[in-house]
């Protein structure tokens, strides 16, 4: 999705009312129904499931827009928990509006297929790395799907204001986080990334790439 047309689709959710959650806010449990279409303004919600061992979160973080889609066009069961990473604040538009945009502007539906597709796919490659790759692996990979959602090029580097703590990495990978700990620290140490508390900096992407593949 071009940066147009992500701008046409945000200008078009600003006509609607927003909702704020502080984070940590339960937003949706499995069964819930989407009654509406939500887009993100600011802030994160992590999209995770329950296992035995505890919580299973998957790696799409913004995921209420594309989630609200797929069960705006499809009569899907929710089986998902949606809850607020950080503070957050989102458009909230009902499904008929939606609907009459779509029908005005056909082209943004493809767009949105696109963005949709391009990022399942992006997943599913970065899945495989995840299962069948070592330990840098699996968090090259997960570093590159953020990446590829929420990077911003400023001056010549790519951003990442996204609260990538070892913990959530961790939660992503099914690794310790002590072993979360020790990668990241490799990846510093190479001159791959540098990380802040809310942000980490891309400063070797085809480093990062050729680490997140389990094809050498």
């Amino acid at each position: 999705m071009t940066q147009a047309n992500f701008t046409q689709l945000k200008k078009f959710f600003s006509q609607f009312p927003s909702q704020k959650y502080e984070k940590n806010t339960l937003l949706f449990k499995p069964g819930d129904k989407f009654e509406n279409i939500y887009f993100m303004k600011s802030g994160y919600i992590r999209a995770y499931t329950k296992v035995s061992s505890g919580e299973n979160t998957l790696n799409i973080f913004k995921p209420l827009f594309l989630i609200s889609v797929i069960h705006h066009f499809t009569s899907a069961r929710n089986d998902l928990y949606l809850r607020a990473l950080t503070s957050a604040e989102v458009y909230i538009v009902p499904q008929k509006e939606f609907t009459a945009f779509l029908a005005k502007n056909p082209e943004m539906e493809t767009i949105i297929m696109d963005f949709f597709f391009s990022s399942l796919l992006l997943y599913l490659t970065n899945q495989g790395n995840i299962i069948n790759g070592t330990a840098i692996n699996k968090v090259a990979s997960v570093l590159l799907q953020i990446i590829h959602d929420y990077g911003d090029l400023k001056n010549g580097q790519l951003v990442v204001n996204f609260p990538a703590t070892h913990r959530i990495v961790a939660s992503l990978i099914g690794l310790t986080r002590e072993t979360t700990s020790v990668q990241m620290s490799k990846l510093q140490k190479l001159g791959i990334i540098s990380t802040k508390r809310n942000q980490f900096t891309v400063l070797n992407l085809e480093k990062l790439k050729d680490l997140a593949s389990v094809i050498q």
